[in-house]
C-alpha cells in the first residue's frame, strides 16, 4: 500500500529526525510516539494530492529545515478566523490589561470569559496546523510543575484565599495563555501578527498611562494602572526587539514609520519611569543586540543600538540622569543592605529566610506580602500600634522561591534555562526567517530575567506570552511541520484520499492495531 508505505517511512524519519531536534527519544517514550505518529498521518492524508513532485535535496540525514522548505514554497497567506481574534483579545486583557485601563471594559468575570471562549474554539478548530501534541518541551514541562507546586502550595499557605484565587484566576489563566499561543501558530505571518500585537499592546498601555496619570516632581509617572513604573519599564524594554524583527521583514514604507514613531514613543515613555532596573535591562538588551545578534551586518546593529541611545539620551531631562547616577553608588541608596527595613537587599534577605523554613510548599503562592507582615521579625513593632510595610519580594527568583519552596525555585530556573536553549537550538540549526525571530526573542527575554531581578514578575503574562510564542517556532521550524510535504514529494504515483484512507484501514487491521 503506497500510503502505508509512505506512513512507515514518515514514521521512521521522525523517529530518527525531529526527536532528537526536540531533545526527545520516541523509543523511550511510546506516548510522545504515537502522538508524533498520529501527527504525521493527519499532515500526509492533507498532502496526498502533492504525490509524484520532485524531491527537494536532502540536508542532515534527509530532512531539510523547515524554514529552508518555506524559502522556497510560495509566502504564507493566513487569514484571521475567530481563534484569532478571540486570542488578541485574551492578550489585551490578560497581558495589556485594557479592562484596568477603560473602566467601561471592566465587567464582571470578562477576562475568564475571554479564556474561556479562546479556549473553546481552540479545541473546536480543525486546522491541523494547531495543535498541541508535540509541544513536549522541557519548557512545557516545568511550567506544568510550577502550576502543580502552586495548587499544593494553598493547604498551607499563610493566605488560603488569596493563593487560591490566583491560582484559579491569575496562574492557571496564564498557563492556558502560553499554550494557546503556541498552539494557534500556523506558520510565521501568525508570529508576526503576534509579535505587531505585542507592540500595539505597549504602545496602548503607555499612552493610556501618560495620558491619565501626571508626572512627579521627580520626573517619574504616578499611581500607575495594574502594572507600576517599573513594570512599565520591564514591558517597553523587552518589546524592542520585537520591532527590530519586524523592521526586518518584508514592510511597506507606513509600517517602518509606524515602527520609528513606536520606538520614539516608547523610549520617551522609558524615561518617564525613571526605573534604574529598567536602564540596567535596557543596557543588557543592547549589549546582545551589539554583541551576539547575528543575520544584521555589525554597522546596521551599532546603528540600531546607537539610535536607542540618542532617543533615551535625547528625551531625557536631568532628574532622569541624577536618579540613574544613584546605580554607581549602590551603598548610599535605601535598599542597600541596613539602609532600610524595607530596602529591597532587606527584604531579599528576609526572603530566603522564608524559602529556608518554608523549603517544601514555600509560604503559599501570592502570599510573600502576607508571610512580611506575619513572619518578619521587624513586622513585631506592628503589637506596639507601630506600622511596618508590607512588601512584595522585588526579585523575581525570590518571590517563587518563597512562595513555592526550593523546588518552585528550581522548577522557574529550568524553566528560564530551557527557553534560552530551546531559541539557541533554532538560531543554530534553522535558516531563513525563524534564526531571526529567535535571536529577537532570546534579546526580549533576557530584557524580562534582568529586569525581574529587582520585580515582583515570576507569574507574569508577559513572559509567558514570550514563552508561548518561542514554542510556536520551535513547532513551526522543526522538521516534522514540514515533514509531510516533503514526504509526498517523493517519486510516487498519487492516488485518490479515499484509496489511501481505505488501504491505511487494511493494513492497520490487518496488523492487529
Amino acid at each position: 500500500m503506497l500510503l502505508h508505505d509512505r506512513y512507515s517511512a514518515a514514521r521512521a524519519l521522525a523517529s530518527d529526525t525531529v526527536t532528537p531536534w526536540l531533545g526527545h527519544s520516541c523509543a523511550d517514550n511510546r506516548r510522545r510516539s504515537c502522538e508524533s505518529e498520529s501527527c504525521v498521518v493527519r499532515v500526509l492524508m492533507t498532502f496526498n494530492q502533492w504525490s509524484g513532485r520532485a524531491r527537494m535535496p536532502a540536508r542532515e540525514g534527509g530532512v531539510r529545515w523547515a524554514s529552508q522548505s518555506a524559502a522556497a514554497a510560495p509566502a504564507e497567506q493566513f487569514k484571521w478566523d475567530a481563534l484569532q481574534v478571540a486570542l488578541a483579545i485574551l492578550v489585551f486583557m490578560q497581558v495589556w490589561r485594557v479592562q484596568d485601563l477603560f473602566p467601561v471594559l471592566a465587567l464582571f468575570g470578562l477576562p475568564i470569559l475571554a479564556t474561556c471562549v479562546t479556549l473553546l474554539l481552540f479545541v473546536l478548530d480543525r486546522d491541523p496546523r494547531r495543535c498541541l501534541s508535540n509541544l513536549n518541551q522541557p519548557v512545557v514541562l516545568a511550567t506544568l510543575g510550577l502550576l502543580a507546586l502552586v495548587a499544593l502550595s494553598v493547604p498551607g499557605s499563610l493566605y488560603v484565599a488569596g493563593s487560591l484565587d490566583f491560582l484559579v484566576k491569575g496562574y492557571l489563566r496564564t498557563v492556558l495563555l502560553m499554550l494557546l499561543v503556541a498552539g494557534r501558530i500556523r506558520g510565521f505571518a501568525d508570529l508576526r501578527r503576534l509579535a505587531w500585537l505585542q507592540i500595539a499592546g505597549v504602545l496602548l498601555y503607555s499612552g493610556a498611562v501618560t495620558a491619565q496619570f501626571p508626572v512627579g516632581r521627580n520626573g517619574r509617572l504616578q499611581v500607575l494602572s495594574f502594572y507600576d513604573v517599573n513594570d512599565l519599564a520591564l514591558l517597553i524594554i523587552s518589546s524592542l526587539p520585537l520591532v527590530l524583527y519586524l523592521w526586518r521583514q518584508p514592510a511597506g514604507l507606513v509600517a517602518r514609520m509606524l515602527l520609528i514613531a513606536a520606538s520614539v514613543f516608547l523610549m520617551t515613555t522609558l524615561v518617564k519611569t525613571g526605573s534604574r532596573g529598567g536602564f540596567v535591562a535596557f543596557l543588557a538588551v543592547a549589549a546582545y543586540l551589539l554583541l551576539r545578534f547575528r543575520g544584521v551586518s555589525g554597522a546596521k546593529r551599532a546603528g540600531a543600538v546607537a539610535l536607542l541611545a540618542m532617543l533615551l539620551v535625547g528625551t531625557a531631562n536631568s532628574s532622569y540622569f541624577e536618579r540613574i547616577s544613584t546605580i554607581l553608588h549602590p551603598s548610599r541608596d535605601y535598599n542597600w543592605s541596613g539602609g532600610s527595613e524595607v530596602g529591597r537587599m532587606e527584604i531579599w534577605k528576609r526572603g530566603i529566610g522564608y524559602m529556608l523554613s518554608h523549603p517544601v510548599f514555600g509560604v503559599g503562592a501570592r502570599s510573600f506580602a502576607v508571610a512580611e507582615g506575619e513572619l518578619a521579625p521587624e513586622a513585631r513593632v506592628q503589637r506596639y500600634g507601630r506600622g511596618f510595610k508590607w512588601s512584595e519580594a522585588h526579585n523575581a527568583f525570590i518571590e517563587i522561591g518563597a512562595e513555592l519552596g526550593v523546588l518552585g525555585l528550581i522548577l522557574f530556573v529550568t524553566l528560564l534555562v530551557s527557553a534560552f536553549g530551546l531559541l539557541s537550538r533554532i538560531r543554530r540549526r534553522a535558516t531563513g526567517e525563524a534564526p531571526f525571530l529567535a535571536q529577537a526573542l532570546i534579546a526580549s527575554l533576557i530584557g524580562v530575567v534582568v529586569a525581574s531581578m529587582f520585580l515582583s514578575q515570576a507569574y507574569s503574562a508577559y513572559l509567558y506570552t514570550l514563552l508561548g510564542m518561542s514554542l510556536g517556532l520551535a513547532r513551526i521550524a522543526s522538521p516534522v511541520h514540514r515533514l509531510a510535504p516533503r514526504m509526498a514529494r517523493r517519486s510516487v504515483p498519487a492516488l485518490h484520499p479515499v484509496a489511501d484512507t481505505v488501504s491505511l484501514l487494511v493494513d492497520l487491521v490487518g496488523d492487529g492495531r
